[in-house]
């Protein structure tokens, strides 16, 4: 197959979740012996890396950034708030994208065009207009479930109406736009099943994110807690928060020595070490597997968002064991006191960190042996082939 893949950001460097599984999909058809091009976009917040360009560029059949500035305008938002357009979307799309796609189709021929997230769909009309290609939107997220859980968060005032537009804003468009591709891929079950409701009539097949594993060593009995995200995605810092304020008093009151270690990219300034609280605050790490290899409990708190959490991925193939929310635990199949801890109130939470620094238990070793099968890169981009071979 020939496929053009559009990304709304590079693939590379992999800094957070989405990279990643964009960078799998590239890379992980390209394995299997298919054609992928891929066109990414770069801006202020995701400029990529110049080196790690050229590596993919002699990976895949090409790639190629395009600058768009998508940074947030006052006159921008006050327009589509005015007009009832969503903003989140329209500041991703770009004349010079429309025309990179357009060159890169005058030279191609494409089976399919991936849109990588919501955010790239401005494109389809060009893309109608330039290709007989088969275009499917790989669904990170159900991304008008974000926002909603964001403005929830927000709790009224005027941040909080805001927000609840910009909610609104984003779900009409998503739904609207929703049976005007080919074919859906889903990142979890549960958003399959919101797809529908939502009134998607087309195929979709779940294509969760997939891992080329690195080999991991066995850890002995974990002795703190860590939470490890990208800091500039709010469900993450809103988690941490809630991690913080009201999760780990409950923990430091049963083990008045216990440590919590929070790291990760863009980290909000007010986010400071508590050595009298255990708390140390580290951002941003050069080797996330590194890091991983702590004999640590890995958390992950959100309660907003949809789609998977890759970090959990990452984290039980470490062997780290991993305690949840049931919003962070969503699409990864796990199963409550098998191979996750799944707790959504912060007594319950705390209770589940505590009885694992107490405890030997085999959740770590149990859910590294789960995940390793289940999200095996080569078998996801080898069922995905056999779906696209069907639209």
């Amino acid at each position: 197959m020939k496929i053009l893949q559009l990304c709304a950001k590079p693939p590379r460097p992999l800094v957070d979740g989405g990279c990643i599984a964009m960078n799998a999909i590239s890379v992980g058809l390209t394995s299997l012996g298919h054609e992928v091009h891929t066109i990414a976009i770069k801006t202020d917040k995701h400029p990529g890396s110049k080196e790690l360009a050229e590596k993919l560029r002699d990976e895949i059949a090409s790639y190629e950034e395009v600058y768009v500035d998508t940074r947030v305008k006052p006159f921008g938002a006050l327009y589509s708030l005015l007009s009832g357009t969503s903003y989140n979307v329209s500041r991703f799309e770009s004349d010079a994208i429309k025309d990179a796609i357009a060159s890169k189709s005058a030279k191609e021929e494409f089976d399919y065009v991936i849109l990588e997230s919501l955010f790239m769909m401005p494109y389809l009309k060009t893309i109608r207009e330039c290709s007989n290609s088969k275009v499917i939107l790989r669904a990170h997220n159900v991304e008008h479930r974000i926002w909603e859980g964001i403005a929830e968060a927000a709790k009224g005032g005027l941040k909080g109406w805001y927000l609840k537009v910009l909610a609104g804003q984003i779900k009409e468009y998503e739904v609207k736009h929703l049976n005007e591709v080919d074919a859906i891929l889903p990142i979890t079950q549960e958003d399959e099943e919101l797809f529908k409701v939502l009134g998607a009539e087309i195929p979709m097949s779940v294509t969760p994110f997939g891992m080329e594993f690195k080999d991991s060593t066995e850890q002995p009995k974990a002795d703190h807690v860590i939470h490890f995200g990208s800091m500039d995605w709010k469900p993450n810092q809103d988690g941490a928060r809630w991690l913080m304020d009201e999760v780990w008093p409950l923990v430091r009151k049963e083990k008045p020595n216990a440590r919590l270690v929070l790291a990760g990219r863009h980290m909000p300034e007010d986010f400071r070490s508590d050595l009298n609280s255990g708390i140390e605050v580290i951002g941003e790490v050069d080797d996330a597997w590194e890091f991983l290899q702590r004999p640590a409990i890995m958390t992950i708190p959100i309660h907003s968002g949809s789609g998977m959490r890759i970090k959990a991925i990452e984290g039980m193939s470490a062997g780290r064991p991993l305690v949840s929310t049931t919003i962070g635990a969503a699409g990864l199949g796990v199963t409550h006191g098998v191979n996750v801890l799944i707790a959504d109130t912060a007594s319950e939470f705390a209770k589940a960190i505590i009885q694992l620094l107490e405890n030997e238990s085999n959740i770590g070793r149990d859910g590294n042996q789960y995940v390793r099968k289940r999200f095996s890169l080569h078998y996801i981009n080898n069922h995905l082939s056999v779906f696209l071979d069907t639209i």
